[in-house]
């Protein structure tokens, strides 16, 4: 096994830094409400592969010049759809039980 280089070493640990100190648009808080209301949803009726639940909260919760911006977010941390939301993002957004 080759040994990595003091500079990819270096390189690593600046991103993951990055990563650790990353501003997400949605507060904890809101990240939050928006798990427990998918969980909610989801448990009465099976994803459609789409981010209709999540779309519908974010509308209801968010001024429409977030949206666009918070659902690239979520899709580019693998939620696109809302299942995925909740099984990819979760650990992204970091969130405390």
């Amino acid at each position: 096994m080759s040994e990595r280089s003091k500079e990819d070493k270096k390189a690593l640990l600046k991103k993951w830094k990055a990563a650790q100190n990353k501003k997400y648009i949605l507060s904890k808080t809101k990240v939050r409400k928006l798990f427990q209301y998918l969980e909610s949803q989801l448990s009465e009726t099976p994803c459609d592969n789409t981010l209709h639940f999540t779309e519908q909260w974010l509308t209801n919760n968010l001024p429409q010049e977030k949206i666009e911006s918070v659902i690239a977010e979520l899709n580019e941390m693998g939620g696109y759809c809302d299942c995925e939301v909740l099984l990819n993002c979760y650990e992204k957004y970091d969130i405390e039980t």
